[in-house]
Formats: structure tokens, sequence, C-alpha cells
């Protein structure tokens, strides 16, 4: 055998592995498409380089367009875009032990106003959407998906439809890895094998973007869009609440009525000028059912306003026949997570049982996104009639003129409740309401003595009150009787210093004032904002509501660390019990 001479005197070298391909750079897809202007170069060539976290562009599409997003807000705000004008800030050892507070978790909403800003911002999202898609940064679903709602007019800007682009693709890639949806979906008896298989390959293939968009193969559940409907009222809520009462088996109603009521009560917003709530009355069988829900003004960018009714409301009409009916189901809201981002969306409702709902809600956000608490929880009319008649047999109503009566048993009837207590939400002066912001600008124990005052219908009535504690801790003195009672107290705030309420009820007993008072939940006030509700009751009174479990009593001259004790010793007995 021969042997090279030359081979023997080789040297073995060590075989590099391969370099990592350079990044990808959209530099130039940006600038040709124009999502980046020419005279913005710099600063993009500074974002595609840099190895600041917080201004680099990024390689993936999903990273492009967050960048994007960040860059419209900087020319929205007039924010800089020239690298060279950037402070690098370097924290001193003091800055460091002793950070400034962070800035206000606030974003303001800047909707195009007048009709020239509206048409530019509706042909800027349009275009958008296509330079997105020539620049490679939407996949041709994405495009599917993003045209027509730009075209609609559903993106107020071009930074909304950025973040909205993105959100959903994290929608998206949730939904894809749903895997434990099917099979529970076919346990629940909702679904067939094939179904669920069915369905378990389309999530894994990213058909759906949208958990609502999963409804339409399931039995019983529905979606709703404002854009399917009439633009006048009374044909839009007319057949919106027929298309709902399809999903329930003998729900169907006749007498169909629809106003608008001003101001409205309904709206969360605190001191909005225009409110309005929209009243539906309808008949199921031989009973008459009333709801009062939020009317909304829809904001759009192309042309007239379609004001809808709230989606998060409205159904529980029927709840409420279900529950009088002594039905296992309810509809349940099935949330939009594109409705969270742009100006329409729609929503969607589902027909299921509580268990059903139970086991669905231990999925998590990656599935469909239920809120079905409220809907198990609404009284029967006749326990909601019967608690009225309870209250008013114990004298909360007696203040009330028959005409007010009235009317607060009607507004009653037009509202769902969770519990005996919420009646009295219904019933004006029948709770004591210590208000805060927005009506006061500071908390004042003078005018918690005025409140209660008022709630004991004038039997604690106190005199020359002096108040020493509104801007910081202090002393508070009053008279009751021939008597002057006075004690140290905190500075006045939402949690009022017990040792008030320990001076009043000693007041009381010493003034031989049959009665307490005690604090209730601060959901039967009708004011918004910050309130704390008071009650008094004389022993009788006291003790029905005990028996009846009419109203969550809460001692106010415990302490909040007591009265969390106090709780858990309860918690704690009644699991031991069962």
């Amino acid at each position: 055998m021969l042997l090279s001479a030359c081979g023997s005197n080789q040297t073995t070298e060590t075989a590099k592995p391969p370099e990592a391909p350079a990044p990808h750079s959209y530099v130039q897809a940006l600038l040709r498409t124009g999502l980046v202007a020419e005279q913005h170069r710099r600063w993009l060539l500074f974002a595609d380089t840099t190895r600041q976290d917080m201004y680099q562009l990024g390689h993936t599409p999903r990273e492009v367009r967050w960048w994007l997003a960040s860059y419209e807000e900087r020319i929205e705000k007039k924010l800089t875009l020239d690298p060279d004008s950037l402070q690098l800030f370097i924290a001193t050892a003091e800055q460091m032990r002793h950070p400034p507070p962070p800035p206000p978790m606030v974003t303001i909403i800047r909707f195009p106003s007048t009709p020239a800003a509206k048409v530019r911002a509706h042909k800027q999202t349009i275009h958008l959407t296509q330079q997105l898609q020539q620049a490679g940064l939407l996949t041709a679903a994405e495009y599917r998906r993003t045209l027509p709602l730009a075209t609609a007019g559903e993106f107020y800007s071009r930074r909304n439809l950025l973040m909205t682009v993105n959100e959903m693709a994290l929608v998206a890639e949730g939904l894809q890895q749903s895997g434990d949806l099917p099979p529970t979906l076919q346990r629940l008896g909702l679904l067939t094998k094939a179904q669920a298989q069915q369905l378990a390959h389309d999530l894994r293939a990213g058909v759906f973007t949208d958990p609502v968009e999963v409804l339409p193969r399931l039995p019983y559940a529905r979606l709703f869009n404002r854009r399917q409907y009439p633009a006048a009222m009374l044909p839009y809520l007319e057949q919106l609440h027929r298309d709902v009462a399809k999903l329930l088996s003998g729900l169907q109603f006749t007498n169909f009525r629809a106003w608008v009521i001003t101001p409205g009560e309904m709206s969360t917003c605190i001191n909005c000028d225009g409110a309005e709530d929209v009243l539906v009355q309808l008949k199921i069988g031989t009973k008459e059912y009333a709801q009062r829900s939020e009317w909304q003004p829809k904001y759009s960018l192309n042309g007239g306003s379609q004001p809808e009714i709230d989606a998060n409301q409205f159904y529980h009409l029927f709840n409420q026949a279900l529950a009088d009916q002594g039905s296992p189901h309810r509809l349940v809201f099935v949330e939009s997570e594109q409705a969270k981002h742009i100006i329409g969306g729609q929503f969607g409702l589902w027909r299921m049982t509580a268990p059903q709902a139970e086991a669905l809600d231990t999925l998590g956000a990656s599935a469909l996104q239920l809120e079905a608490y409220e809907s198990f929880k609404i009284l029967p009319t006749d326990t909601v009639t019967a608690a009225l008649r309870a209250f008013e047999a114990l004298g909360f109503l007696r203040h009330l003129s028959p005409a007010q009566r009235a009317a607060a048993e009607a507004h009653l009837h037009q509202a769902r409740l969770q519990s005996r207590e919420e009646v009295l939400h219904y019933v004006p002066g029948s709770v004591g309401e210590y208000q805060g912001d927005p009506q006061y600008r500071s908390w004042s124990y003078a005018r918690l003595l005025q409140v209660l005052r008022q709630i004991s219908s004038g039997r604690f009535s106190p005199s020359l009150v002096r108040d020493g504690c509104q801007h910081a801790d202090g002393t508070l003195r009053f008279q009751l009787g021939n008597r002057v009672y006075s004690t140290p107290l905190y500075q006045a705030n939402e949690s009022p210093d017990p040792r008030l309420f320990q001076l009043v009820q000693r007041a009381l007993r010493e003034q031989h004032i049959p009665g307490k008072f005690y604090r209730v939940s601060f959901e039967l006030a009708q004011s918004k904002g910050m309130v704390v509700n008071y009650v008094f009751l004389s022993p009788p009174q006291e003790r029905a509501i005990r028996q009846r479990h009419l109203l969550d009593l809460t001692d106010p001259t415990l302490s909040d660390e007591e009265r969390y004790a106090l709780e858990e010793a309860r918690d704690s007995a009644s699991q031991s019990g069962q």
C-alpha cells in the first residue's frame, strides 16, 4: 500500500462553525413604501443599529410594527426624531435610592373630530394597510383581515391600526395553543367527537384570530355586530332582541317597546354630560319585563353616528325571565378581543348552564372569555318583590310618598339584582351616603355626622359640632342632649376612624336612644364615586334583618384589622362546618 509523502506533513485545522446570517433589515422596505419619511432616515438607521432596547427597530414583522407604532406616537406628540438629540440618563446613587414616582398610567385617546380629520384618518389607515403588505409586514391572512376593517373605518389612527394588528396576532397565537378547549366542549356535550376533532385541527392551523369566532361552531351561540342591524333605534333594538330570543326555547316575546331616557344612570362615567339610557319593555307569556341599559353613542369615521345598546347589559332581561322560570340555563356574554381595540366590534352570547360555564372558565384567558358570574346570580322577580316588602315592613320606605314609592318599585324592576340588599339601592334615602370625590374635594367628619342625623330620622341629632380633623389628625367634638362628647381622630378620609363610631354609639347608649349605626355595602349608594354607606337600626330591625339575611351589616366601631380578622374567623368556621 502506497502512502502519500506530502499527506504526512499536513496539519489538521479545526473547522469553524458557519457564521449566523445577518438579521434581516427592514430599512429599505420602510423607506421604499413610505412607512418612514425620508427626512427621518437617520432616525431609522439609528434604530436599526442601536443596542438601546427602547429604540430598536427589530428584525421581525411584529417587532417592526411595534416600532412603527412608537414612531407614529413620536410624530403625534412632536417628540424628537433626531438621534443626536437623545440624552443618555445615568442615575446617581441618590436617585437610585429615592427614584422618582412613576408617571401616571393614563392613556389619552384622541379621536378625529372634524369631518376633514375623519376623512384623513380613514384614508391614512387604508393606505397604511397597503403599505404594511407591500413592506412584507403583514401576512396574506393578516392583510385579508385588516383591510376590510380599515375600509369600514374601524381604526381611528395609524397607531391604533398597528397596535391592533399586533394585539390580534398575540391572541391568534394563544388560540393556537388552546388544545384543552375542544375536548372540554366534547366532554360537556357541546360538540360531537368529529366536531371537536375538526375544531382542534382548525385551532392548530390558526384559522381563528378572535375567541368569539369559535361561537358559530357551537350550539345556542351567536355573534352580534351593530353593523348588521338597521340604523333606526326601534327596528335595530327589536330585531336584536328577536335574534337573542332565538337562542332560547319558549322565550318569544310580544308588545316590544323602547325609548330613550335622560339623564342616563347606567353609565359608569361620573358627571358625564349627555348620558342616556334606553328602556326596553316586552311581554313573555303573561309577564311584563323591562330592562334599562346604557344607550351609547357610536363614534364613526364614515359619517353619521349609530348609537347602540350596551352589549354587557341588555341581554339580562332574558336571564331574568329564565330565572323566573327556574331554568338552569342563562345567557353568557362572550368578549371579543378585537372589539377592545377598534371603533366598532362584535360580541357573542351563548346559552349554557352554570357547570358548563365553570368548566370553561378554568381554561384561562387563551380560550373563550366568558362573563358569566352575573348571569347566574340574578334573583327571581318573586324573591326581589318579597325583599322589597320585607324592607317596607321594617320601615325603610316610610319616608317616601305614594308616587315616590311607585317610582322606586318601577325602577327596581328595570334592574337585575344579585342580592336582596340591592333593593335599597333603588329606594332613595334608605341608606346614608357619606360622599367623597367627586362630590366633595375632601372628607369631613362633620358631614358624616350630618349623614348619621339624616339616616336616623333625627334621633341622633348632635349640635355644636367642632371638626378639627379635616386636614390633619385632631379632635372631634359635639353635643348630644346636655352632654359634650369628644375624641381624638385620624384625619378624615374614605375609611372613617372607628373611634368616631365608638363615641357615637356610646352617646346613643348614654342618651337612652335605642338603635345603632351599621356600615353596609358600597353598592347600595345611588351616588357615583367614592361613597361609604350606613343604616340606623333599632334592635328589632337588626334582629329581623339578620334572621332574613336582608343586609350584610358591618360594625363601624371595628378597625379594618379587627374586621378582617372577624371575617376570616367566620369563613374558617363556615368551612369547618361543611
